[in-house]
């Protein structure tokens, strides 16, 4: 007989264990937020409550709390602008949002109800405002205004240089109210002349500042009068205050010369000003404006990066096919089709500026904050576009933050199951699987007499509140090359070095794969991605084709020494797929709507861009001074070494010889700056700062002309820039007399450049010092140049400093040009290779954040800072892509 108190009170046990197990479990669950309609939700939320704890926001306050990692913004309509900086905040901090559909963070304006500001008559000023900097050498503008029977228009343009400071003033007081808070008009600038500026003085005299991206043809614009940002303003731990619409005095449109390209002649025409109203009945700062950092920190202003919307400039698709993409998550099911889906745009855009730097100042290099992993979730079927993504911020304002956008509308994820479960996996994957953050590759340090390696650095994130053991694995082409066991301390990201240290004589750089695996005892994740030379190649010059089209003139940048090389890549891939037909078949994706005859069409611009527009005695354009008159013989030797080399790549013979004819008029022009030993005495006293530089030696080159000042005196890496088109032309010049005069020139400045001992630091003297070794017969000066070459050219190469490529404004990259010479005619090692490895692996690798595939997508137009950087970085490393895929295509048959 059983004892019945003791069976009541096993009972109660149970009964108080189990409950304590589900709260235990309950609050082991990682919580999710959710902001949107919970009615038009329910099939989800039902779904994530099987692994998360599930709640609905209610204000803006609830994303402010610390106790959830997921953040899931799903609003049929634009929420309360409130939502944006907490959002903002929550990213910050290392936080995980999902957006999906368009309309969450949609704040742009639909204008309606408008009336005109002005007739263009008599009611407006043209104001010439005084700027913190001066600039020089720019032109009035010839102001024109223009009525018809539908529009009125005034236009601003200058036919010469760039354009004085000037601003279309309207008074705007009493025009403007509560609900009266958005511009309309109709606007285009020229090439040159792509953004304008907008300030509004306010009642107070206060200035408040925006900035609008235009194009060159007629389009139609609308600006919400919370675009505006109050001057100096500086704070970015909160929004910045709206202008009250009601307190606007004076409009002005027009241009600040500081984010434009202002050397050349540019103009811009406006038309139909209006003011008012927006449908949306909305009151915020647009997405446009997360565009335009620069711009705002070229005035003075922090631009506000509490601005996110992943779906600006996203394009509307119909009747799609959607399909799941990669391994980032467990696949499922999508039923077809959608009526309508968005696809994402394909990188962030910033709008790049004048002020930028060269070589990109430092306040203006974002190129760490770009690191990120990019994982591809949905794309449709037919176009390949992409719908839903996944990134992961390795640095940067959202360091080890994840944003995750799908492109579909909310009422899919009720009726398509498949849309709910990706949402689900995709959450479980975000929120509680180990992973890897991103990957890089450097080398290892020279130390000793030890070989280097590549490094591959590979950063994992924690997401768990636990330690979590595994194993970190880096294969190559399939293979596993190294492995590392470690131990992840909870919520908590960590880098680790895995060395590839076989990298034998036979190991092909120009393709290979390469993956990391990361495994733990309930999960595993990986990267892995392509280095293909080629298809980079092909991306540079899609790149490079698709910007020169943002010019009216053929340049590719405003720098066209960099360009030569570019157009010196293309004329020699040219002529390699005359010879290997075959290999187009390989790159299908990259051939898709572009041609060898655009490659060529392109090439041939700019070239024939630079014989038409070279000057009577001899000097070429260089794309920057142009509108001071500046004429540098370094930069044209860079140039004129492009077109020589391309010579023997050209079948049309008429371009051909005016080709190399114009590298005749060059070298002649050059030689005027060659100082002699009768110079050099005149300059050590006429000129005693550069004597005390080392820069009025005889036997080296002047500088070249400065609007009409000639300058005599040069540092040594003038004549490193002009000696191999003086090689070139002492070789192919089209008469025997040419020839003659540029053998005795180029034997003298060999000797002359090869003796002083110059140190080969710079990309340029190291590839001038090739051509003199490659042509000399004389074995004195071989063996100076490889030893110099060995010091003061690789030795610096050794030490592992991460991403030096990008170093002097992506001239660097050039450097593994004359890095394959030296392994190919010098000295071939496992030091040589690694450094080789290295450049490939950063300019190739697909997926790589900073590669070209990329870059190329961040900055499509190349005006100054980093989005020069990016076309030097596709045009130089094409060059050596190219010498990688075919060893001699750089050079002459000597």
């Amino acid at each position: 007989m059983y004892d019945k108190k003791f069976f009541f009170k096993t009972f109660i046990l149970l009964i108080i264990c189990f409950f304590i197990k589900e709260v235990v479990y309950a609050q082991s669950k990682d919580k999710v937020l959710i902001l949107g309609d919970s009615g038009k939700l329910s099939g989800l939320v039902n779904k994530l409550k099987s692994d998360f704890d599930v709640a609905f926001v209610n204000a803006a306050t609830d994303i402010e709390a610390n106790n959830f990692k997921l953040l899931i913004l799903a609003s049929e309509n634009t929420v309360d602008e409130a939502y944006r900086f907490p959002v903002h905040q929550f990213l910050q901090k290392g936080g995980n949002v999902i957006f999906i559909g368009k309309e969450t963070f949609n704040y742009d304006p639909d204008f309606y109800n408008g009336s005109l500001l002005t007739d263009l008559k008599k009611d407006f000023e043209v104001v010439w405002p005084k700027r913190d900097f001066t600039i020089a050498s720019v032109d009035k503008p010839e102001i024109k205004t223009y009525e018809c029977a539908t529009c009125k228009t005034i236009s601003f343009e200058t036919k010469n240089r760039g354009m004085r400071d000037v601003l279309l003033g309207l008074k705007i007081k009493n025009k403007t109210s509560k609900l009266k808070n958005t511009l309309n008009f109709r606007a285009k600038g020229s090439h040159f002349m792509d953004l304008l500026a907008l300030e509004i003085k306010d009642t107070k005299g206060k200035k408040w500042y925006s900035f609008l991206p235009v194009t060159p043809e007629w389009e139609t614009y609308s600006v919400s009068l919370a675009n505006f940002i109050p001057e100096n303003w500086n704070n970015t731990n909160q929004a910045y205050p709206l202008l009250n619409p009601t307190t606007a005095d004076s409009l002005y449109i027009g241009l600040n010369s500081s984010t434009v390209w202002k050397e050349k002649a540019m103009g811009f025409t406006l038309g139909d000003i209006k003011i008012g109203e927006n449908k949306k009945n909305i009151y915020q700062p647009s997405s446009l404006l997360q565009t335009l950092r620069y711009p705002f920190q070229a005035i003075g202003i922090k631009y506000p990066e509490w601005i996110i919307d992943p779906f600006f400039n996203s394009k509307k698709l119909h009747q799609v096919n959607l399909v799941t993409k990669g391994n980032f998550i467990s696949p499922v099911s999508i039923p077809s089709p959608f009526t309508e889906v968005y696809a994402l745009p394909e990188f962030f855009y910033e709008h790049p500026v004048s002020t930028s730097g060269t070589d990109t100042k430092k306040a203006y290099d974002n190129k760490e904050n770009r690191v990120s992993r990019r994982e591809q979730l949905l794309v449709d079927k037919t176009s390949g576009m992409v719908v839903a993504e996944f990134i992961q911020f390795a640095n940067g304002p959202y360091k080890l933050a994840s944003i995750s956008s799908l492109g579909v509308n909310i009422s899919d994820i009720q009726v398509k199951a498949g849309i709910s479960d990706l949402i689900v996996n995709l959450s479980k994957e975000v929120v509680g699987k180990p992973r890897i953050i991103n990957v890089a590759v450097n080398t290892t340090e020279k130390k000793d007499n030890n070989s280097i390696y590549p490094l591959f650095k590979v950063n994992i994130q924690n997401v768990k509140n636990q330690i979590v053991k595994g194993k970190i694995e880096l294969f190559i082409n399939n293979q596993v090359t190294n492995a590392l066991d470690v131990a992840l301390v909870p919520n908590v990201n960590k880098q680790y070095s895995l060395e590839l240290k076989s990298l034998p004589t036979d190991f092909s750089l120009k393709t290979f794969v390469w993956k990391v695996r990361f495994t733990t005892t309930n999960s595993v994740d990986e990267l892995t991605d392509t280095v293909d030379v080629e298809k980079a190649m092909l991306a540079s010059f899609k790149f490079l084709t698709d910007a020169q089209k943002f010019y009216p003139d053929g340049r590719f940048s405003n720098h066209y020494f960099g360009d030569a090389y570019g157009v010196r890549a293309m004329f020699a891939y040219l002529d390699y797929l005359k010879q290997n037909p075959q290999t187009k078949s390989k790159y299908s994706d990259m051939w898709t709507n572009f041609t060898e005859s655009d490659i060529k069409n392109s090439a041939e611009s700019f070239y024939d861009m630079l014989v038409n527009r070279q000057t009577s005695f001899g000097a070429y354009p260089m794309g920057y001074s142009e509108h001071a008159g500046g004429y540098n013989v370094a930069d044209g030797g860079q140039m004129a070494l492009s077109m020589m080399q391309s010579s023997g790549y050209i079948s049309d013979v008429n371009r051909k010889n005016n080709y190399i004819n114009s590298v005749v008029k060059f070298g002649n022009w050059a030689e005027e700056y060659y100082i002699t030993p009768e110079l050099s005495a005149q300059l050590k006293i006429s000129h005693p700062e550069e004597y005390k530089k080392g820069q009025t030696l005889a036997g080296l080159y002047g500088l070249g002309l400065a609007g009409k000042r000639k300058q005599q005196t040069g540092p040594s890496w003038v004549l490193a820039d002009i000696i191999a088109a003086q090689i070139l032309l002492s070789k192919q010049a089209n008469t025997i007399a040419a020839k003659n005069t540029f053998k005795v020139i180029a034997e003298r400045n060999s000797r002359f450049y090869v003796e002083s001992n110059y140190d080969a630091v710079g990309y340029y003297q190291a590839e001038a010092l090739f051509w003199i070794y490659l042509t000399t017969k004389e074995q004195d000066l071989k063996k100076m140049i490889a030893n110099n070459l060995k010091e003061t050219f690789v030795q610096p190469l050794l030490k592992g400093v991460e991403n030096d490529m990008f170093l002097l404004g992506g001239r660097a990259t050039l450097k593994a040009l004359p890095l394959m010479y030296y392994q190919r005619y010098i000295e071939d090692n496992e030091d040589i290779r690694a450094v080789l490895f290295k450049y490939v692996w950063n300019f190739a690798a697909e997926h790589g954040s900073n590669s070209i595939f990329n870059s190329a997508k961040c900055f499509p137009k190349a005006v100054h800072g980093e989005s020069l950087t990016a076309s030097k970085y596709a045009a130089l490393s094409s060059l050596w892509a190219m010498e990688l895929i075919n060893p001699g295509s750089s050079l002459i048959s000597f």
